[in-house]
């Protein structure tokens, strides 16, 4: 787990490009202004399922709350969805298509936070399923035939992982995300305190100068990926969910290198228990992890713009149909 004080920390020694303003010096520092929401999967590719629903519907749902939450708490914030439907981004007919079309749109359209909704599961079907388990061994057969073979014994396994977890993309995996930082293509790159580097176009973005550049912000959009990671497990934690933690995954997650910004994924809950597959897929427990995730959101801006809010003043927002 990431601790909320050394990402703080980060966020608040970091400042990229030029100088730091003089003191006394009055800046506005620049929070979310576009937000890229991504529900995972869709289309031909459904994700995990459950016994009664799909990834894909459950992301997708969860994700439309999320979006008319943030556009009545933040009506100047602008929202940009993957998908809005049951289809692949795109209209692709693969997988890493629809990959690359997310990461691309996120891309293009400026985005300050990447953030993919996803369920998760714990590796057997939804709905009882047999497990084998070695138990000891046992000598079968005469003379040099004589061979020692295992025993096993069978149940029936229930599913009983439950919970969130947060991934951020792997550290170690260098260039990756500063390669998407150039690929950007952008204009205009903001740091914290509101100052823009509106140089992008002046030189080669391949150039020794662009790749440090590129470096610089890859240091930044790891620490606010954590930070807001974070958050989201500690609102998650709040509202009585039980939390895995915040995440590097050995294998690479495309569209969390591919985005040049700010990225983070959620496993929302597991659709292989019944129980929280229930809970994923009413109208209680949407409306609530959109709140969670609202909450964090709010959190996360109010940091970066200079003003964090104390985890003891903040109090998660209420369920139902609000």
């Amino acid at each position: 787990m990431i601790f909320l004080g050394a990402l703080f920390c980060a966020l608040t020694s970091f400042h990229a490009g030029g100088p730091r303003p003089a003191a006394g010096k009055a800046t506005s520092r620049r929070g979310v202004r576009t937000i890229i929401i991504d529900p995972g999967h869709g289309g031909f590719d459904t994700g995990t399922k459950g016994l009664f629903s799909t990834e894909a519907n459950v992301a997708l749902s969860i994700s439309m709350k999320l979006g008319a939450l943030i556009a009545e708490t933040f009506p100047d914030m602008k929202i940009v969805y993957t998908r809005t439907t049951d289809v692949m981004p795109g209209g692709g007919n693969t997988i890493a298509s629809g990959l690359n079309y997310r990461a691309d749109l996120a891309n293009r359209s400026r985005g300050d936070l990447f953030i993919a909704l996803h369920c998760d599961n714990d590796g057997h079907p939804a709905g009882p399923f047999t497990v084998r388990r070695l138990i000891g061994h046992k000598y079968v057969g005469k003379g040099r035939h004589r061979h020692r073979v295992p025993i096993y014994e069978t149940y029936e396994g229930h599913h009983t992982r439950a919970g969130t977890e947060a991934f951020i993309w792997k550290a170690d995996r260098g260039g990756f995300k500063s390669q998407a930082i150039n690929d950007r293509g952008e204009g205009e790159l903001s740091d914290s305190s509101g100052e823009s580097n509106s140089d992008s176009a002046a030189f080669d973005m391949n150039s020794p100068e662009a790749i440090m550049r590129a470096q610089l912000y890859e240091q930044k959009y790891f620490a606010n990926s954590a930070l807001f990671a974070t958050l989201v497990e500690d609102e998650f934690t709040k509202a009585g969910r039980t939390s895995e933690g915040v995440f590097q995954r050995d294998e690479g997650i495309r569209v969390l290198q591919a985005t040049g910004m700010p990225s983070v994924l959620v496993e929302m809950g597991f659709l292989s228990n019944v129980e929280e597959e229930k809970y994923l897929n009413s109208e209680e427990g949407q409306n609530e992890i959109a709140h969670n995730l609202l909450e964090a959101l709010r959190r996360y801006q109010a940091t970066l713009e200079g003003h964090p809010i104390n985890t003891a003043d903040s109090t998660t927002s209420g369920t139902g149909n609000q």
